[in-house]
């Protein structure tokens, strides 16, 4: 389907239903609402006709003009909607407008920061939504702190006018947009791709040939000073450094901004090229990301289960973080370097065994440490990658090997 097409579908699902709101009456004043799709308002400064998607004006008995007046905008911009975007969307209601007037500008993506400021500033309200294929408007993040009202734009608000019986029908009008731009849904996407362990395989194997094909070609180990020049020369992302004590995490992705993150507390250490691997993979693979942090934040983590041998799925940010953590195992310890690597330090075209054998142990604790030192990561890294191309064979009965990784600053995988 191409773009356009899907913008059309998007806008005319949106409308849709905010019509619908009037022929069934769910507003409790259809007499007094006047519903304009494609509205087209005259502007004095442009001596010409501005066209809005939808207008909905609340026009009161025996009043010569709208009391109160909704714009509203729904597009499919198909990336990160810029701050021009919601200025223009701004300035359009403020040339035409009388008093009164609110905006809301739907996006099926995520706004940028400085967008979602600027709306905030001047009152609009921002609603980010599902794509068209499977529609729904969910509320993620708007500019009001108000749960249940919609804000005025700041210029063209009229307190004179605005007595108990209008806040009254505001208030109204207010719940039932709300209600239907808002509602939940259990099948949100959140905009995150489904990608497979295959898709996402490739994607990375196409960032590793651009970086230099003999990664693959001869099962090299990317070094940190590789990647970090290869993402700011291809993509003109600027690379900062961050004490500890600034951000909680290890590595941060701004992706509006191209910035990615490392605390200094990892550079220089094992920790250090996955991490920044796993920021990369953000900003490659969550452009359309459309969840905001505060409510990423608010999703526990994942956890790798060894009894199944994968990390549970279970919320949008364990969706996330798996995808970016299997994007940066797959960058640095691709699936064919690793398997031939390990196939030669461990003289045999076999799994690695590891059982409660002293010696077996040995054995696999210095291969371990070879590939982790070949390809510039951390022990712990190698295990969980080599368990999920199932790589190993656990034949302990003693100490299993989630176990020993739990514990990996002993002995075995400091």
């Amino acid at each position: 389907m191409n773009t356009v097409k899907k913008g059309n579908q998007f806008e005319e699902k949106s409308l849709e239903i905010i019509e619908n709101l009037k022929e069934n009456g769910l507003f409790g004043v259809k007499e007094f609402l006047n519903i304009i799709p494609k509205a087209k308002c005259y502007s004095e400064l442009r001596k010409g006709e501005i066209e809005f998607d939808l207008v909905i004006e609340f026009k009161p008995p025996n009043a010569d003009r709208p009391m109160m007046t909704y714009f509203i905008e729904c597009k499919n911009y198909g990336k990160r909607v810029p701050v021009e975007q919601v200025q223009k969307f701004h300035s359009d209601i403020t040339q035409v407008s009388g008093v009164n007037a609110k905006g809301i500008i739907i996006s099926n993506g995520p706004f940028q920061k400085s967008a979602y400021n600027f709306a905030e500033s001047t009152g609009m309200m921002v609603i980010e939504g599902e794509s068209v294929e499977n529609f729904k408007i969910i509320h993620y993040k708007r500019s009001s702190e108000n749960e249940s009202s919609i804000p005025f734009i700041k210029e063209l608000i009229n307190h004179n006018l605005l007595d108990d019986g209008l806040r009254s029908m505001e208030k109204l009008i207010d719940g039932e947009l709300l209600n239907l731009l808002t509602k939940a849904n259990s099948n949100i996407t959140y905009g995150i791709d489904r990608l497979s362990r295959d898709d996402i395989d490739e994607i990375s194997k196409e960032e590793l040939d651009k970086i230099n094909q003999d990664l693959l070609i001869q099962a090299y180990g990317l070094s940190v000073k590789e990647l970090s020049e290869f993402i700011e020369n291809e993509y003109g992302i600027e690379i900062q450094h961050f004490a500890p004590k600034e951000n909680k995490y290890l590595g941060t992705c701004d992706i509006d901004n191209k910035i990615i993150g490392i605390s200094k507390k990892i550079v220089d250490t094992p920790r250090e090229l996955f991490v920044l691997g796993h920021e990369f993979g953000h900003y490659i693979l969550h452009q359309r990301l459309a969840i905001n942090q505060e409510l990423m934040n608010s999703f526990s983590d994942s956890k790798y289960d060894f009894s199944i041998g994968k990390n549970r799925l279970e919320n949008p940010r364990h969706w996330v973080e798996w995808q970016a953590n299997y994007f940066s195992a797959s960058l640095i310890l691709p699936r064919t370097s690793i398997v031939a690597k390990t196939w030669q330090y461990s003289n045999s075209k076999s799994n690695l065994v590891f059982d409660d054998n002293y010696s077996n142990q040995k054995k696999f604790r210095r291969i371990i440490e070879r590939l982790a030192n070949h390809f510039n990561v951390s022990k712990t890294s190698v295990i969980y990658r080599l368990k999920e191309l199932n790589m190993i064979t656990d034949n302990t009965n003693m100490k299993s090997i989630g176990e020993l990784i739990s514990q990996w600053k002993s002995e075995y995988f400091a």
